[in-house]
């Protein structure tokens, strides 16, 4: 049985950690790390569901976000508190960035490759599909105007099984009444949100060259947030990268086929072990 400590980096950066070794994996978070009120039990329950994903065996930092983004809050503002946690805490590691924390993992590697020995981008890309920036802009209006039901009905269909996204209507439904207090203040919200909106991801993707970890992009092919264009071209443009798509798949991927989704990280990471080790695997 895995265990879970809680802690913080900078004094004000949350952290879970589960495992031991010498070999770190450092996993930024989704969207969800800011969007929620973090508790203590929705903290450990992401991290269990992150930590089924990866080898056992080695230590384990799922990062969370600033509880008090400031105004000029951005893709850079993160990255270089990642990069300081890694230089002074951590040591380098293995990357790993969820769905919006793929923005910041791809940025890391670019801008301290030192840092970065291997990445993976788990449902994300270097940019959003026209879609899915199309929903970051309806949830930021949704968001400033505290309407909560509006901005979570942005998430009412992102399981592949119908059955899913029924039940997570009916659990947004039981929560109406208490959205205001298991949901982050709007400006918290607003601010992450801005961090890659703010920004045009697609306009020059020629940074995408200075990344020189060995990468591996795990993506679906029905994901509304980051289509098969996308990460194609994620994939493409990053020198050592290769591209894992499940087929007729969504934005959920990492928790509808996590046994499936586990058996492609592990071969990646146990390819890298041998390369460095100079077997073959």
């Amino acid at each position: 049985m895995r265990t879970f400590e809680t802690g913080l980096f900078l004094n004000r950066i949350p952290f879970v950690k589960t495992g031991s070794g010498p070999a770190p994996i450092v996993v930024l978070n989704g969207g969800q790390a800011f969007v929620r009120r973090p508790t203590p039990a929705r903290v450990q329950r992401d991290a269990e569901r992150i930590a089924r994903l990866l080898p056992a065996g080695r230590s384990v930092y799922v990062l969370g976000y600033d509880p008090a983004p400031s105004p000029d809050y951005s893709i850079g503002t993160i990255v270089r508190d990642v990069a300081q946690i890694l230089r002074e805490e951590i040591g380098p590691a293995t990357v790993i960035g969820v769905s919006f924390g793929g923005f910041v993992a791809a940025r890391l590697a670019a801008d301290h490759p030192d840092l970065v020995k291997e990445l993976i981008l788990m449902v994300s890309a270097h940019r959003f599909s026209p879609e899915g920036r199309r929903s970051i802009d309806r949830q930021i209006a949704c968001a400033w105007a505290g309407d909560f039901e509006g901005f979570l009905d942005e998430f009412g269909l992102v399981f592949r099984r119908p059955w899913l996204n029924w039940l997570i209507r009916l659990r947004f439904r039981q929560e109406r009444k208490r959205l205001h207090e298991t949901m982050n203040d709007p400006a918290v919200i607003v601010r992450g949100l801005n961090a890659v909106a703010g920004e045009d991801f697609g306009g020059d993707p020629s940074w995408l060259a200075r990344i020189a970890a060995p990468t591996l992009i795990v993506g679906a092919t029905r994901d509304p947030f980051f289509d098969v264009a996308a990460l194609e071209e994620t994939a493409r443009l990053i020198p050592s990268a290769r591209l894992h798509l499940f087929e007729n798949e969504t934005h959920m991927l990492p928790v509808e086929r996590a046994r499936d989704v586990t058996k492609v990280i592990t071969r990646f990471l146990r390819m890298q072990q041998c390369a460095k080790s100079g077997g073959s695997g």
